[in-house]
């Protein structure tokens, strides 16, 4: 638990901001108008708006809520794209940490769980599919929950379904359902990790695609399908260390639950299945790593032989033109001595003895030629 602020940390908003890369940018969240978004047990339906005084307009048993934090039952504020000045006044309103804020206004990346006396932190990055300028590639932005005893205070950077999912699961539940600000914890972390399974299926099939595609690729097509390996290979990576940093997350929310009521400690039975999705979904990306290793040796290996196969016939080309010219180079040079003002032999022969003599010693050099050259190996 952290008690006091370090005065190094006042200036982190700015250190941030300068350390961002261009890739972070390029997946920031866009800015989209903020909208609160009221869920109570008292209600049979959400209450919507675009700021606090319009929903204390929807609903008049609200106000004590944004004066003094009380509340006459369990309530759940999911805030979507807020503003600084949204998230400072809610921070006013609910007596949060200046850390915690802190800790959402810079967009804090890593994921974890912190106690503050009456109530925690939760940070979380569920996935999300982002276009870069690459192609398609899945990303995150952070989901921040504020966890009371009697209420939840979420915020999402952007878009995303899993408020709603959270949502609707409480509603087609709620006949046999023990509702706490715990379980809402829960059932946010559990939608967010099940989010990764669609990313992580289709990786698998695209994965299995490649390497059946192994053995009929042309040797002109090998660079891309190692471009695309190389794609896929990052691309687990990224869900793998996303999945990962969950880990450490659930153990945490584990730890808090047990130290509490009975209540909490009911939702620790939940957490084991998140456990084990984590793990599934781990060694399913495991596999996919396998077969993308596979598959590249395989592409290596075949890019060698062509390579090696290209380049003995290169040889062999090389040594027939070598031989050629050996051949036709001692034969022009012999030919070209009678072009000189020499006397021709037999020119003053009517006979062709001395041209057939001639033509005999060029075939007799030509068939000497042929022969060393074979014994050499170089035909």
């Amino acid at each position: 638990m952290r008690a006091f602020k370090f005065p190094w940390r006042m200036n982190l908003s700015s250190a941030k901001e300068r350390r961002l890369s261009m890739d972070e940018k390029d997946y920031a969240p866009r800015s989209e108008p903020t909208q609160l978004t009221f869920f109570t047990s008292q209600l049979e339906s959400c209450l919507q708006a675009s700021s606090i005084e319009d929903l204390k307009g929807l609903y008049e048993p609200l106000c004590p809520l944004f004066e003094d934090g009380t509340y006459g039952g369990l309530w759940w504020l999911d805030v979507t794209s807020p503003s600084d000045g949204d998230i400072e006044m809610l921070s006013r309103i609910f007596n949060l940490h200046p850390l915690t804020t802190e800790d959402i206004k810079t967009r804090e990346t890593r994921e974890k769980i912190e106690l503050f006396g009456p109530y925690y932190f939760l940070s979380l990055r569920p996935p999300c599919q982002v276009e870069t300028r690459e192609g398609m590639r899945t990303s995150s932005t952070n989901v921040y929950a504020v966890v009371f005893r009697d209420g939840v205070l979420s915020f999402s950077l952007g878009s995303n379904p899993h408020a709603a999912h959270v949502r609707n699961r409480i509603k087609e539940h709620q006949s046999h359902l023990y509702l706490t600000s715990d379980w809402i914890c829960y059932a946010l972390i559990d939608d967010i990790v099940d989010g990764f399974a669609p990313f992580i299926n289709r990786v698998e099939s695209d994965v299995e695609i490649m390497e059946d595609s192994v053995s009929i690729t042309r040797p002109d097509d090998i660079g891309l399908a190692l471009q695309q390996i190389y794609k896929y290979r990052k691309e687990v990576l990224h869900i793998r260390q996303l999945l990962n940093d969950k880990t450490d997350v659930i153990r945490c929310f584990a730890r808090h639950c047990d130290a509490f009521a009975s209540s909490s400690s009911q939702v620790t039975l939940y957490l084991s299945d998140i456990q084990d999705h984590v793990l599934t979904m781990v060694a399913n990306l495991d596999a996919a790593e396998q077969m993308l290793s596979r598959g590249q040796s395989k592409y290596l290996s075949q890019l060698s032989f062509d390579s090696t196969r290209m380049r003995n016939q290169i040889m062999d080309a090389l040594s027939r033109l070598a031989v050629i010219a050996g051949i036709v180079v001692p034969l022009q040079f012999l030919t070209g001595l009678f072009g000189m003002n020499v006397t021709v032999p037999a020119e003053g022969s009517t006979n062709l003895t001395a041209w057939a003599s001639i033509l005999g010693v060029l075939l007799a050099l030509v068939v000497l030629f042929l022969t060393v050259a074979r014994r050499l190996r170089m035909l």
